[in-house]
């Protein structure tokens, strides 16, 4: 896959795989899998309980370490699928569940760290703080953050960190991120859409039915085609070979301008990721 977007000098393949509820020897494996296929763009965070799977499929690939973009995630929630909530992420802590995402990815370093969710034990500015002086030390490429709304991402701007490198949201033909993708513009940075088929729904409508069958491509390929021709990188999961293969078969086509317009009417504000109940201004979302 050679189609990527460069900010910085730091090229993200328009499309990664997703690893979200991914786990054992299934998650090793697609990893493996999609890196063989061509895939030059794992997407992981240490929230998933997986970090240890996704770093031996990234070995068992064989592909140069540099040849591959991966993107990890702190986890400032501290919930995990398997023991719910937990205690607070300290910032003194933070390094350190970093340098453990480190060693289960098999890695001296991540091209993105993330921000997974706008939660911090004190603010913004010292999670961002910490976050630049593991760049400083090369242990990352870029600093990112997710899940952020337009008032974050300014405030991002206001604490003078002006190259954040992407927001990485949900994003797809029925939830308009209209309002958020304006700032991210304004502001270069990058947009990285977590769920971009809508789980599958994409797939149970007539107009991207329609326009699958005018394109000759699936609803998958329509709905990340339509993403990747708006400049926005894609995330998509999962763990079917085929599937898999036919999540980066999009760019041998170009969807028409009206019929862009057209996916863009199916919005109806439909969230897959549920908001957390954490004052408005400081959480998602728009």
């Amino acid at each position: 896959m050679s189609e990527a977007f460069t900010k910085s000098g730091t090229s993200i393949p328009f499309i990664g795989l997703g690893t979200w509820d991914m786990q054992g020897s299934t998650c090793s494996s697609i990893v493996q899998e999609a890196l063989e296929m061509g895939y030059r763009h794992i997407d992981g965070a240490s929230m998933y309980e997986n970090e240890s799977e996704v770093g031996k499929g990234l070995s068992d690939s064989g592909v140069d370490r540099e040849e591959i973009f991966i993107t990890t995630k702190i986890n400032t929630t501290s919930w995990t699928p398997s023991r719910g909530n937990g205690p607070p992420l300290q910032n003194k802590d933070i390094v350190k569940h970093f340098e453990k995402s480190l060693k289960d990815l098999q890695t001296d370093y991540v091209d993105l760290l993330l921000i997974h969710w706008p939660k911090f034990e004190t603010n913004l500015s010292d999670m961002l703080e910490i976050l630049y002086k593991l760049k400083d030390a090369k242990k990352i490429r870029e600093v990112g953050v997710a899940n952020f709304n337009s008032h974050l991402v300014n405030e991002c701007i206001s604490l003078g960190f002006k190259d954040i490198y992407c927001d990485q949201v949900e994003y797809h033909p029925f939830l308009s991120q209209a309002k958020l993708l304006e700032v991210m513009q304004d502001f270069e940075i990058i947009p990285v859409a977590y769920c971009p088929i809508c789980r599958g729904d994409v797939a149970r409508h007539d107009v991207i039915l329609s326009l699958s069958e005018k394109y000759s491509k699936t609803p998958a390929q329509i709905a990340l085609r339509w993403l990747y021709q708006q400049k926005v990188v894609s995330i998509p999961k999962t763990e079917n070979s085929y599937r898999l293969r036919e999540n980066i078969d999009i760019f041998d086509f170009e969807i028409e301008y009206k019929d862009m317009l057209e996916i863009y009417s199916l919005e109806r504000n439909q969230r897959l990721v549920p908001n957390l109940e954490i004052n408005e201004l400081e959480y998602p979302f728009d």
